[in-house]
């Protein structure tokens, strides 16, 4: 059988195989399509130089084969055949392309659409609050002109100063959350997820690894969790703070935190995994929240944590039902249960701006909150209403999404911003997933496949391909490239608290009691 080179069609002088696929070509011609594309000619598969053979020919050249003719039926058959496969392969590769072509499309036209919405909100958003601000402006200026008027020169000195440089400070915030928001968005285009990320398949073998108490007493119930590193951060209703550490399976035994109060909330100040710190999670400081609404601030020495400082932020009859951290791991955001949000300064540990939400006095109070991954909007839930996202430079509403018929218990952003998910505070909840680029639901999740029950707690692992929530009747691991399809599910009782670990290779979960429980693959 003569040899032809599966591009040209002709005998080739120089023949060349693959030892992938076994395809023959000529040496120069293949070489070319190399150099340009990469790839086999034939199958489109990754191809490279060395994976070619030269071909010995007995005689030195390949020698051509008579041409057929024409002048027999079976011949000129066997023509018409060849010319129509060339035909057909020809079209599929045309229709190949137009479809890749429409995709491209498509997904240029849903940007460009996503793009103009978003600039449209908040030019509008921009315009209005201007508009209120120099109305406020000019009564303010008009009382102060006439109380002005009356006091001592002295007098009016001493006050201008405090009020300048609380504006000065602010902006100072604003302005560097708003810079950093500009690196991290392209740091984020050129991360690469992690190499030992959990895959798929890999949740069915989770498993429990290793147990922990919070404190060895009947009336103590885990409140809240979060993780960073091989530590996890437990809180309880009585005020203790127990720090478990994965690696050894164990509860740091000098790791003494304690409140007067129940405690409400706990996070670690650190940064985005986008953004190097160069602090291992051993030495990272702790944000702690209690029902007295105040946040104190605790620093790691040696085995021990003392704390540094601490913030009171709500009156003694509301509470702090969350902490949220910012990104560059230098502010982070505190949500009262009352109408108010905080923009807080870690280092200072002092309040930069209040936000309040005006429908939170009849829709009873705010429930939770939590930093967009690029810091320049939050998100907050209510008792009773919308779920609502609030822009960061002006404190004004940036978008509100209803859904929820008896308001949130829990809030969570996927580490690309794109996706957000909510819990459902009622006895018949479930997990909604949200497009912000579209604000509008994606998908309702139920937390167990055999029935709904109340959640109590939502969270996106640290690359936003798994969410975990946690409610009265178990666990659930949801897969965002599986189109959210339930990975893995444990009726294991009432889950208060989760977080995941790095990864997604571990995640911890509380239980009714002072018990916790991590699983791991």
């Amino acid at each position: 059988m003569a040899l032809r080179c599966a591009v040209s069609g002709q005998v080739p002088n120089q023949p060349v195989a693959c030892t992938r696929t076994g395809v023959v070509y000529e040496k120069d011609v293949v070489m070319q399509h190399l150099e340009k594309h990469g790839t086999c000619p034939v199958t489109g598969e990754s191809l490279r130089k060395e994976d070619l053979v030269e071909l010995r020919v007995e005689g030195g050249e390949a020698i051509a084969p008579n041409e057929t003719t024409n002048m027999s039926v079976p011949e000129m058959l066997l023509q018409l055949k060849q010319q129509f496969d060339a035909s057909a392969l020809e079209k599929y590769e045309l229709r190949k392309k137009l479809m890749d072509a429409r995709k491209e499309l498509s997904h240029s036209l849903y940007r460009y659409d996503a793009a103009c919405r978003v600039i449209a909100r908040l030019m509008n958003q921009k315009d209005k609050p201007a508009v209120q601000e120099g109305d406020e402006k000019s009564n303010a200026l008009r009382k102060r002109t006439a109380s002005e008027a009356l006091a001592p020169p002295e007098q009016n000195a001493s006050k201008a100063k405090p009020s300048e440089e609380k504006i000065d400070r602010t902006t100072a915030v604003i302005e560097d959350i708003a810079n950093f928001a500009a690196t991290i968005s392209a740091l984020r285009k050129k991360r690469s997820m992690p190499a030992d990320l959990l895959k798929a398949d890999e949740c069915a073998k989770f498993k429990e690894r290793s147990t922990g108490l919070v404190e060895d007493k009947s009336n103590v119930q885990i409140s809240c969790m979060c993780s960073y590193g091989p530590l996890v951060a437990v809180g309880s209703n009585v005020g203790k703070v127990a720090i478990f550490d994965s690696t050894r399976g164990q509860v740091m035994e000098g790791a003494d935190i304690r409140h007067e109060n129940p405690i409400t909330s706990v996070s670690f100040v650190h940064s985005s995994g986008l953004v190097d710190s160069g602090e291992s999670a051993e030495k990272a400081k702790m944000l702690v929240s209690d029902g007295s609404g105040v946040v104190r601030l605790w620093a790691p020495e040696g085995p021990m944590y003392t704390a540094k400082g601490e913030l009171p932020l709500t009156g003694a009859a509301a509470k702090v039902v969350s902490i949220s951290m910012h990104a560059s791991g230098s502010y982070f955001m505190a949500t009262g249960n009352e109408d108010s949000w905080y923009l807080c300064d870690v280092n200072k540990l002092d309040c930069v701006k209040v936000c309040k939400d005006s429908n939170a006095s009849t829709s009873g109070g705010l429930t939770c909150g939590a930093f967009h991954p690029d810091g320049m909007l939050t998100c907050t839930g209510l008792a009773k209403g919308p779920t609502t996202l609030w822009d960061v430079r002006s404190g004004g509403l940036a978008g509100q999404l209803t859904g929820h018929d008896s308001g949130i218990s829990s809030v969570s952003f996927s580490e690309n911003g794109y996706h957000m998910a909510t819990s459902d505070a009622s006895e018949d909840g479930s997990v909604r997933v949200w497009d912000l680029r579209k604000l509008q639901e994606i998908k309702c999740l139920p937390l167990m496949p055999e029935g709904k029950s109340r959640i109590c707690t939502v969270q996106f692992d640290n690359s936003g391909r798994f969410l975990l929530a946690g409610g009265e009747t178990g666990i659930s691991v949801y897969g965002a490239k599986q189109q959210w399809r339930t990975l893995y599910s444990n009726s294991c009782g009432p889950v208060p608290a989760a977080t995941f670990g790095p990864s997604a290779r571990w995640f911890t979960v509380g239980s009714a009691g002072n018990k916790f429980t991590l699983y791991g693959v």
